[in-house]
């Protein structure tokens, strides 16, 4: 069912459909209306390098590009809806997820990780959905729109989607090297867990400075990832949403197979025990506060671009940014839940054969994946044992190929909106940044790359979500305002935006995003000296990759500071005197935005009401 537009229903003048929404501060640009009543933004340079603001033909055809954007759209809404679980149902939710509730009281981690998917989760999911929804474009088109203040903003959710996807298909093929092995009587790990992944499969050198070879079988398991996504992606999401329906799917039948085994397992009840017991004096801990929340973030995949992306290439028949803002993050945190049975009865069957207390195991970094459950994998019988490490690790697989799909859409969409690339064919585009990007990942299929990957995990998407995640929501806000948030929900949902959603929007969610950064700042003192060590020897972490971790961590972060203060800047400097003139300068005086209290708005929301 069509959403009848604002103006239909006041019976005023003509309006712009749905695919091209009005830009919020669009008269700041000082442009007449086009014919149609969307306000026009300055126009682009032309060849020689200087905006033509006469040229009638730059107005027919952004014109023309405002009736039908020809942007690309999901088949149908299972499509959207499988990609969109997908990409969050990852790597989070059965590898990072149980060795938080490990470490942070099990069944207390667990109630604050629920608090934050309701508090932070969905609020965070159904934000981000609604700007792609409306504005059409990926992250960084979209906040621009919003607000040219918002341009660093959404860079930073590229920068972000850039950084995880250089490494992750690194991790997708260690965990093809072992379903390769799944196939072995008796598994080649058996008797020494950790051996096997640090020296036969990754063969981890003494630190991030000690590369001295290419690690064969994981640098034809990450191209081969690479061609994989490449494949997928080739034609957008016309082409990866029909992957999905495999990768998606299949997952939740190999969780299934899990926990049945894992019901079956000596000693499994009491890793159950182990996850549900709720440790009082941790969930008075605002350690474990924390780190749910932290762990909020990186599953559901906020501040990475994707969750924009995706809503841009929604039907709009389909859009509902509210009800999916809901389901998605919520299938997501029950996800993890479910994971857990899967994981912890094995924890404790392996405590029960070692005689080793399930709270000494090794759950950190990797090891709940690669040293811990293959712990267990192998003490299981002749034949079970290798089918279920082969259902395992095809899990991993699935779920890690669909986080990448989603993310990697975020980088090769912002590719195809770039002015360099956006008359490339789509294939084109998706083949030449798979390429660079398997290219950036060669240091990770070194000797040296378990530390490279461990670096960019551990650093890459952590402490500037929050900060991009924040200011986004400030944004949306106080720059586009709430009437921009009346006008896109009455547009795609047909009535004006909630108001205690708003109300969490403009407080509660900006207010901890920053918090959280704050005390994950305060984590790294003192800052760390060693770097997933695994031995005596192991671990170096020079100062040189200290400072390379600092600007991996704060580089987006500081996009964002700086799209915010470098207008003030050039106007600084250029608006003073007139010393400066043509198309440029004007376009940064421009492009400042009055504060909140006096901020002018287009005449399309003047009818709207601030609240």
């Amino acid at each position: 069912m069509m959403v009848p537009e604002v103006d239909d229903m006041k019976g005023g003048n003509m309006h712009s459909p749905p695919s091209a929404p009005p830009i919020p501060h669009a008269n700041l640009y000082q442009q007449e209306p086009s014919v149609i009543g969307v306000p026009v933004p300055p126009p682009s340079p032309g060849p020689g390098g200087s905006a033509n603001h006469n040229n009638n033909n730059n107005n027919n055809n952004n014109d023309e590009q405002v009736v039908e954007d020809g942007r690309q759209e999901f088949s149908n809404y299972a499509e959207f809806f499988l990609t969109s679980v997908g990409y969050c149902v990852g790597l989070g939710n059965l590898v990072v997820y149980p060795g938080r509730v490990y470490n942070h009281g099990g069944g207390a981690f667990i109630v604050a990780y629920f608090v934050f998917v309701l508090v932070l989760g969905v609020p965070l999911y159904m934000h981000d959905l609604k700007v792609g929804q409306f504005f059409r474009k990926g992250a960084y088109g979209s906040f621009t729109e919003m607000s040219p203040l918002l341009a660093g903003t959404g860079l930073a959710h590229v920068l972000i989607a850039s950084i995880m996807i250089a490494y992750f298909n690194v991790i997708i093929g260690w965990a093809a090297i072992y379903l390769y092995h799944s196939f072995f009587d008796p598994l080649p790990w058996e008797g020494d867990t950790r051996t096997f992944f640090y020296q036969e499969v990754c063969g981890a050198s003494a630190g991030l400075g000690d590369v001295n070879r290419i690690v064969w079988p994981v640098f034809g398991a990450n191209a081969a990832a690479w061609l994989l996504t490449c494949i997928v992606l080739i034609k957008g999401v016309s082409s990866g949403g029909k992957v999905v329906y495999v990768t998606v799917t299949l997952p939740y039948l190999c969780i299934a197979a899990l926990i049945a085994r894992g019901a079956t397992l000596p000693g499994g009840s009491e890793g159950i025990k182990e996850y549900l017991n709720v440790d009082v004096e941790k969930l008075q801990d605002v350690t474990t506060w924390v780190r749910a929340a932290n762990q909020v973030f990186y599953s559901v995949g906020v501040a990475m671009g994707a969750i924009v992306t995706f809503g841009s290439y929604q039907q709009r028949k389909n859009a509902s940014y509210a009800r999916d803002g809901f389901i998605i993050p919520v299938i997501n945190g029950l996800t993890s839940f479910l994971g857990g049975f899967a994981i912890f009865p094995m924890l404790g069957h392996i405590a029960q054969n070692t005689g080793v207390g399930i709270e000494d195991l090794d759950l950190s970094g990797f090891g709940v994946t690669f040293i811990a459950y293959t712990e267990g994998l192998a003490s299981l019988p002749r034949g079970w044992a290798q089918a279920f490490s082969a259902i395992f690790f095809l899990m991993i697989i699935t779920l890690g190929v669909d986080t990448q799909i989603g993310v990697a859409e975020t980088v090769i969409t912002f590719a195809r909106e770039t002015r360099a690339m956006g008359s490339w064919p789509e294939p084109l585009v998706t083949a030449v940044v798979c390429l660079g990007f398997w290219a950036i990942s060669l240091p990770c299929v070194t000797d040296g790359g378990y530390y490279w990957v461990t670096l960019l995990w551990d650093y890459g998407n952590y402490m500037s979500m929050f900060i991009v995640a924040g200011v986004g929501l400030v944004g949306s806000c106080y720059l586009a305002g709430t009437a921009w948030h009346h006008e896109a929900s009455q547009r795609l949902r047909g009535k004006r935006e909630n108001a205690l959603v708003l109300l969490v929007w403009r407080t509660l969610n900006p207010a901890l995003c920053f918090v959280l950064f704050g005390l994950a700042a305060a984590g790294l003192s003192p800052y760390p000296t060693t770097l997933g060590a695994h031995g005596p020897g192991t671990g170096v972490f020079p100062t040189w990759a200290q400072v390379l971790s600092g600007l991996i961590n704060f580089g987006p972060s500081l996009l964002v500071v700086v799209g915010l203060l470098l207008p003030l800047v050039f106007r600084a400097r250029g608006g003073g005197g007139g010393g400066q003139s043509g198309g440029s300068a004007r376009e940064v005086e421009l492009s400042m935005v009055p504060t909140p209290l006096k901020r002018r708005t287009s005449k399309k929301y003047e009818s709207l009401d601030e609240v």
